[in-house]
């Protein structure tokens, strides 16, 4: 059998809007992950559930310039509060 694809587009992938999104090599943020992770497997994916550690994830990855800061507005996590004593991005 042949695996010629005739008449069908190939596939082009595109960036993200934003850019690029570093790996965290260092694991600087890798507690805030598994954190994260775990509230998603205990809420059966539902991550309206775990936008707390949502936020904490994304804060660590902000402080740490593993992402270029953002707006929480811009987010969708301004109604969260934080529960860090830091200033990042609001």
């Amino acid at each position: 059998m042949s695996s010629a694809t005739f008449g069908q587009k190939s596939f082009q992938p595109t960036p993200p809007e934003k850019g690029s999104f570093p790996l965290d090599h260092q694991g600087q943020c890798k507690k805030t992950a598994y954190k994260y992770m775990f509230c998603l497997s205990v809420n059966s994916g539902d991550n309206s559930l775990c936008r707390q550690e949502a936020k904490d994830y994304l804060d660590c990855r902000m402080q740490n310039d593993l992402m270029a800061k953002e707006e929480w507005t811009k987010l969708g996590l301004a109604d969260i509060k934080n529960t860090k004593d830091s200033n990042s991005a609001q």
